[in-house]
């Protein structure tokens, strides 16, 4: 969230006033609608203004995947005037914004789809305030924003944490504590940034290659489990899969074709090794949605493929998952199912509880 001062000044007791002069700078807490909202990803931007039932528009994103020789610097100020641009005069705005950000401050510590491998700290939101000062910037992580809309349409009573995961471009996870109303941060701000944790994969065909994720590193689960890193494992198996994977594969899958098969299970691998890591070391998560461009786009192909691999018994300590214990707990997202822009204008009463 956005409108705090240095991060040296927000204590516990800072960071409760922080949520509440944020929320009171328009019309008190209990308006539930920003006046503007956008979702920030690396291939579009949507924006909408004057509520729910209003027309979004979608423009492409100033980034790296869209434009790959443009300076870091350069693909920053475009995207802070074209956020600036789109904001009414005095408005409240809430901004999804696809990036490791600090929640705290609005400060973005990387995103390897709109910047690549550059990890400098920016404060995006000192950098909105200062070219629209006339405008209220609310600004969480696209993550952060499609969780609370999951939680808002999914969780059912008795549910004690829930968690979103997407799969897509880039791959992260958050989860709430629904039973006190918090999504817990660390010291600066983050959680769940797991796309550039190591992935875990046993298949001999991905030993040693040491494929680069967008952030320059190697061997990261986004490496292997984004969009991009399926595109990746594609070319390390030598398949000829023609200018797009994300149309070749789910055509292949439904031919039963067994390379495309392959690649699923490779790139399904990492994922369900970390869901089974999160259950061994959360046993209070209840419910996890699970959306994305890569999740919506396969399907029922990547649901059926990762409840397999979920089901198979690794060790003593995971007998594997029984369907109807992965029925109860897993929601596999259909497009617009879960929409960071509905996140952002629910957002206002988890503010308060995003603390360390």
């Amino acid at each position: 969230m956005v409108g705090a001062g240095p991060r040296a000044a927000v204590g516990t007791g800072a960071r409760a006033a922080v949520g509440a002069g944020t929320r009171a700078a328009d019309h008190g807490a209990s308006q539930a609608v920003a006046g503007f909202v956008a979702d920030v990803g690396g291939t579009w931007v949507r924006l909408r203004g004057g509520g729910v039932g209003a027309a979004v528009e979608r423009l492409r994103s100033p980034s790296r995947l869209n434009h790959p020789g443009r300076s870091v610097a350069r693909l920053r100020e475009d995207m802070v005037e074209l956020l600036c641009r789109a904001a009414p005069p005095g408005a409240r705005a809430a901004i999804s914004f696809g990036a490791a950000i600090d929640h705290l401050t609005g400060t973005v510590y990387g995103s390897a789809p709109l910047w690549g491998s550059e990890t400098t700290p920016y404060d995006m939101g000192a950098a909105l305030r200062a070219h629209r000062p006339d405008v209220t910037w609310q600004l969480v992580n696209d993550v952060t924003a499609a969780l609370v809309d999951f939680a808002a349409t999914h969780a059912r009573p008795g549910v004690r944490r829930v968690g979103y995961l997407t799969v897509s471009s880039g791959i992260a996870l958050r989860v709430a504590d629904m039973e006190r109303m918090r999504i817990p941060v660390d010291e600066r701000g983050l959680q769940g940034e797991i796309g550039h944790l190591p992935a875990m994969t046993t298949g001999p065909e991905l030993q040693g290659a040491g494929l680069l994720c967008e952030c320059g590193a190697p061997d990261h689960l986004a490496s292997i489990s984004s969009g991009p890193g399926i595109a990746r494992v594609a070319r390390q198996l030598g398949l000829d899969t023609g200018p797009a994977v994300s149309e070749w594969l789910p055509e292949a899958l439904a031919a039963d074709d067994p390379l495309a098969r392959r690649l699923l299970e490779l790139c399904v691998e990492p994922v369900a090794h970390m869901l089974r890591t999160l259950w061994c070391l959360d046993p209070h998560l209840d419910l996890l949605g699970l959306g994305g461009g890569v999740v919506e786009g396969l399907g029922a192909h990547y649901a059926d493929e990762l409840r397999r691999q979920l089901g198979l018994a690794t060790s003593y300590a995971d007998r594997g998952r029984d369907p109807a214990w992965l029925a109860d707990r897993l929601v596999f997202c259909a497009p617009g199912t879960v929409d960071p822009l509905r996140g952002a204008e629910r957002v206002d009463r988890w503010l308060p509880g995003i603390v360390p």
